[in-house]
């Protein structure tokens, strides 16, 4: 049988839950990549974490994610995606820039994801950091995966799109190399690339989890008197609830 002080703490996380404190991390995946690694953090569930595929390629709709977006149909006509064209994909992310301000309108915090060294990867995800930079609001990382380094012209532009994110300080961001695979002799490509997966599913648990405790934090700090003089009153309306019962 819970004593009093237990039940008073089960009643505080009550009342914090009905004030709504519990992180909001938007996920914005731009690219074929990313969106696989979307799908790998919702299927394994990050409370408070909303995962969101954004592509130009309509097989996005296909992914299981929390949201799908498939931008540039309005643009591309037939044409099924960028063809690697990181100007194309800056400009149909920049047409949905009202989208993007919108959906990110509520969150805590931004993290994208992109594998850099593509179109959509690199134009959509360094478009989308600089128009979350230009409102300002937010607090907003980077994960980015680095091609291997066989793939010459795709590691070229990864490195200048890094250069492009440091000269014009468009946040925060951490690189995940691809390369690193290849330091694993035996190891199957499939669990190379489960194990890239799980290294990025904790930093964004590990972002969540750092959100949830400042809010948290920022909660207490404002309304701790008026918390404890809740958790009182329900406290005293469940004895009188057993006493009448």
């Amino acid at each position: 049988m819970e004593n009093m002080n237990e039940i008073k703490e089960r009643i505080r996380a009550m009342v914090k839950e009905e004030f709504g404190i519990s992180p909001k991390v938007k996920v914005l995946a731009f690219g074929g990549a990313a969106g696989k690694i979307a799908e790998y953090i919702s299927a394994r569930k990050i409370p408070g974490v909303k995962t969101i595929a954004v592509n130009v390629d309509e097989r996005v709709m296909g992914l299981a994610v929390d949201k799908k977006m498939w931008l540039g149909k309005e643009v591309l006509g037939t044409h099924k995606d960028t063809a690697g064209y990181v100007n194309v994909a800056r400009y149909v992310v920049d047409r949905s820039k009202a989208w993007i301000l919108e959906e990110t309108n509520d969150a805590d915090a931004v993290i994208i994801i992109a594998a850099l060294g593509g179109g959509m990867g690199t134009g959509g995800a360094l478009e989308a950091m600089k128009i979350l930079k230009e409102r300002g609001e937010k607090p907003m990382m980077a994960i980015f995966v680095l091609p291997f380094s066989l793939e010459a012209s795709r590691r070229e532009k990864a490195m200048e799109a890094l250069r492009e994110v440091k000269e014009n300080d468009l946040g925060t961001y951490v690189t995940v190399d691809s390369d690193k695979m290849l330091n694993s002799p035996g190891v199957t490509l499939k669990r190379a690339y489960d194990t890239m997966y799980k290294e990025i599913f904790d930093m964004v648990a590990r972002v969540a989890n750092f959100t949830r405790v400042t809010i948290e934090r920022k909660f207490e700090e404002m309304y701790l008197d008026k918390l404890d003089v809740i958790v009182e009153e329900k406290y005293a309306e469940l004895l009188n609830e057993e006493i009448s019962a």
